[in-house]
């Protein structure tokens, strides 16, 4: 059995446009759980992820604040206790509305190590800082 403390994990701070904490809790290279991804997104007050997708599905439910889920399709307010499906290839976006922390858990699989999923939020920061 594998028991993690999220408080007592570091995770990755993801910087501005998109300002927000990461923790990979679980995942192949974290705690070796080869099956899935499990992290908290903790995206900073009236911050955001960028637009993007993944090649594989991702559960996302808020755990605590309040903000918005961007798609192609439109867009959704949502709260604690909402929880939301994104296909592989659904473009969407958390936005953080208010001023307390959006907090999100996100399960992705199969797995992507937290390397993976670091360096993906990352690079999409890093893009946006330079263009």
């Amino acid at each position: 059995m594998q028991i993690v403390r999220s408080w007592e994990e570091e995770g990755v701070t993801i910087p501005a446009p998109y300002h927000r904490t990461i923790k990979v809790l679980m995942a192949p290279d974290h705690h070796d759980v080869k099956e899935l991804t499990f992290s908290y997104a903790l995206i900073h007050a009236h911050s955001s992820t960028d637009m993007h997708s993944h090649d594989r599905p991702e559960l996302i439910i808020v755990v605590s604040g309040r903000g918005k889920c961007r798609t192609e399709a439109g867009e959704v307010d949502v709260e604690p206790d909402t929880v939301i499906w994104a296909e592989a290839g659904e473009t969407h976006q958390m936005v953080n509305t208010g001023y307390e922390t959006l907090k999100l858990a996100t399960v992705f699989l199969p797995a992507y190590t937290a390397a993976e999923n670091y360096a993906r939020c990352m690079d999409a920061a890093k893009a946006a800082q330079q263009g």
